[in-house]
């Protein structure tokens, strides 16, 4: 019996890539059509790598440098929020609802369209923002009519203004009067605006847009912080009452503006009609609108499911 003796050959480090990494079926980079998630961990350590060092070389011109510096921040601020969404899905979701962008990796892999079909599905994008309800539309809100533009503008004023004070307004109230006027106190505008990292050219055209402005905490914010939310099919009349009192407000003469000359001249007012009655079938209108938002709302389907 003829004994084969082997002797263990020390590992050969390459300085390069090998063939030998490349070869197996299992390499993530270079395996047959891998999902992405298998495959994208791997893309973006390369990719953000290759950025960080083409930004870095000297030999290349400074805008290129600037543009691979800008690709290496898009990319890793990418890669950090895919972390987020995998090791903590319901905060991943949490914010997402509540903004209108949601960043994603665009690839030549196969599988990418899946992924970021799937994580857009996830995030509910904007289903709290208070533009959430432009996802539910066919249309755009500036291809929309102008009583669905009112509507929203409606939606987006009342909601913008409770998220940012609310349970103060009694109190702003109390100190400012609802309805009247008051002039800049001397000084408070150049405090603002010394607190703010502006150039001094913004600064100036800041200055010179409020020169003889004043400030105002509009009668219709009267007692707002009792609308009920959010905005669905049993508080439909609220905002629209709460919207009513808005356009007068603001903009008394509405139904003279471009906008609505359809109403002024197209409708059964051939022989004119009083500014109240053509307000009134305007008013009309925005509340249908609003009707036919809320009934989308009550349609949806629900959030996915954080798993």
């Amino acid at each position: 019996m003829t004994c084969i003796r082997t002797y263990r050959q020390p590992k050969t480090l390459s300085l390069v890539f090998s063939i030998s990494e490349e070869l197996p079926l299992h390499a993530r980079l270079g395996g047959p059509e891998p999902t992405f998630e298998k495959w994208v961990e791997d893309a973006l350590y390369f990719d953000i790598a290759t950025a960080a060092d083409e930004a870095e070389w000297e030999k290349l011109p400074a805008e290129e440098r600037q543009a691979w510096r800008l690709f290496h921040d898009a990319i890793e601020a990418t890669s950090n929020l895919l972390t987020l969404h995998k090791n903590d899905p319901k905060l991943f979701q949490k914010v997402a609802s509540q903004l209108s962008l949601l960043p994603c990796l665009m690839s030549w892999h196969p599988d990418a369209e899946r992924f970021n079909r799937r994580l857009f599905e996830f995030s509910t994008l904007g289903e709290q923002s208070m533009y959430g309800e432009l996802r539910h539309n066919a249309r755009h809100a500036v291809h929309q009519s102008w009583p669905v533009r009112y509507a929203y503008a409606i939606m987006a004023t009342i909601d913008l203004t409770l998220d940012t004070y609310e349970h103060r307004l009694p109190e702003w109230g109390e100190l400012y009067g609802f309805g009247i006027l008051h002039s800049f106190p001397p000084g408070e505008k150049e405090a603002a605006l010394a607190r703010m990292n502006l150039s001094a050219v913004t600064k100036q055209r800041i200055r010179q847009a409020t020169q003889g402005g004043y400030f105002i905490l509009p009668r219709w914010t009267e007692g707002l912080e009792k609308l009920r939310r959010p905005f669905n099919r049993d508080n439909v009349l609220d905002y629209w009452r709460k919207g009513k009192e808005m356009i007068r407000e603001e903009l008394p003469d509405f139904q003279d503006r471009p906008e609505w000359a359809d109403y002024r001249n197209k409708r059964t007012y051939q022989h004119g009609a009083k500014p109240g009655a053509i307000q009134n079938a305007i008013f009309e209108d925005i509340l249908m609108a609003l009707k036919t938002i809320a009934g989308a709302n009550h349609r949806r389907k629900s959030v996915p499911s954080v798993k």
